[in-house]
């Protein structure tokens, strides 16, 4: 490995004498699969010899994250690294980052429960969601955020989860409202995910009986949130930006139109696949996020045919991975939900458009107002959209159909 990413015999020697030498190349060789250049892997294997040097390491241990966040410190001290401030820190982070993956990587890391107080309860209802009520991955992370968020905020009041009352309870919604913005359907949801972990605190007895029951209700009103959604010169010129030939850019417009003309979440376009596009036939198969993850087949539009192939085939970085569209750089990895989200809402906020909420989902209200304004009923749209309930697509019966005809009108390659 070392001879491959190193010409001079000392550096060689170094990196191959030091301790730890097939864990640092199991590693390297796992960063190698996933994508990562030879400049990235010298780099790393550089970072890994000095994480080791720090930490003494020798033999497998368990390390924890103070540990490895006081090694790191001692050994910027001692180099007394020459960028400071930002850059400074900056590189701390990388290091400790590098440190916690290469840990986890090898089943050395430990969490830090003394840290965190809560660790263990948060570990022992990510288990519960898990195991027993057999919750989504997502569902489940959402719940482990809400429910640390909400253990913090206790603590910022000077409580404990033992002790915590209503009182508390309101002056955390009343903080989370004025400080985070938060309208009443969204304190609505955060009190609907509060009442899921305390009902499991009561089961285990860390608060008292009855807490989750008296949690107040957000008063809401039918249809308060109608979809906002960009208009149609607002929407070409989305795609517009993304006219460019640069790799990013032919990722970037795919994704665009995948949302905008199948209407698709953020999680079901990250999670097409090679094998999803029959190019013969001209089919395009989803899979649906909820609520069963079931595959629905579309027709492969002219346009979003031609810029998936244009991406796959002077954009897309070669690479195992069946998900077809990747991180522009080393390692390539599958997009995450919130790079699709950086990705829609940087464009949509440069072009100044009154709208409340700037992610991918206000494409896919585009995409259904545009459905019911060309005529389509509300089952028809309900099943293009992958709704399972009909209530989910009423909702778009109740905006101004008149003020969305333009909208039907729609080419997102400017042509009849």
């Amino acid at each position: 490995m070392f001879d491959q990413l190193f010409k001079r015999t000392v550096a060689i020697d170094r990196h191959t004498k030091a301790p730890l030498y097939a864990e640092r190349v199991r590693y390297l060789a796992h960063l190698a699969s996933l994508g990562s250049t030879r400049q990235t892997l010298r780099d790393k294997a550089w970072d890994l010899l000095h994480i080791q040097a720090a930490m003494q390491l020798r033999s497998p241990t368990a390390v924890t994250m103070s540990r490895i966040e006081k090694a790191v410190d001692r050994w910027v001290k001692q180099r007394r690294c020459r960028r400071p401030g930002a850059l400074y820190e900056y590189e701390r982070q990388a290091l400790i980052s590098l440190g916690v993956r290469w840990l986890k990587f090898l089943g050395w890391f430990e969490c830090d429960v003394r840290k965190d107080p809560n660790a263990a309860k948060i570990e022992a209802f990510q288990s519960y969601m898990r195991d027993e009520r057999c919750l989504s991955p997502v569902t489940i992370h959402t719940q482990l955020c809400r429910a640390t968020e909400f253990l913090g905020l206790i603590s910022f009041f000077g409580r404990r989860l033992g002790s915590v009352d209503i009182e508390t309870i309101d002056n955390i919604l009343r903080l989370k409202s004025s400080r985070d913005g938060l309208t009443r359907v969204s304190i609505q949801r955060y009190v609907s995910d509060v009442r899921n972990f305390l009902r499991y605190a009561e089961m285990q007895n860390w608060c008292r009986k009855g807490l989750a029951d008296a949690l107040p209700p957000c008063r809401t009103y039918k249809n308060e949130a109608l979809p906002a959604s960009p208009s149609l010169e607002s929407v070409n010129r989305l795609i517009a930006q993304t006219d460019a030939q640069r790799p990013c850019d032919l990722r970037n417009r795919a994704i665009l139109l995948l949302l905008a003309l199948y209407g698709l979440r953020s999680s079901e376009v990250r999670r097409i696949c090679l094998e999803d596009v029959d190019w013969d036939h001209r089919v395009l198969l989803i899979r649906r996020t909820k609520p069963s993850q079931e595959v629905q087949a579309y027709p492969l539009v002219p346009s979003v045919a031609e810029s998936i192939a244009d991406y796959l085939k002077r954009g897309r970085p070669k690479t195992k991975q069946r998900v077809i569209f990747l991180h522009a750089r080393a390692p390539y990895l599958p997009l995450s939900n919130a790079a699709i989200w950086d990705i829609v809402s940087q464009r949509l906020r440069s072009l100044n458009e009154p709208i409340r909420h700037y992610g991918p989902h206000v494409l896919r209200h585009a995409c259904a107002s545009r459905l019911l304004a060309s005529g389509f009923s509300i089952e028809e749209i309900g099943e293009f959209l992958g709704h399972h309930s009909l209530d989910s697509t009423r909702v778009y019966a109740k905006v101004d159909v008149a003020a969305l005809r333009r909208v039907a009108e729609l080419d997102l390659r400017g042509a009849p």
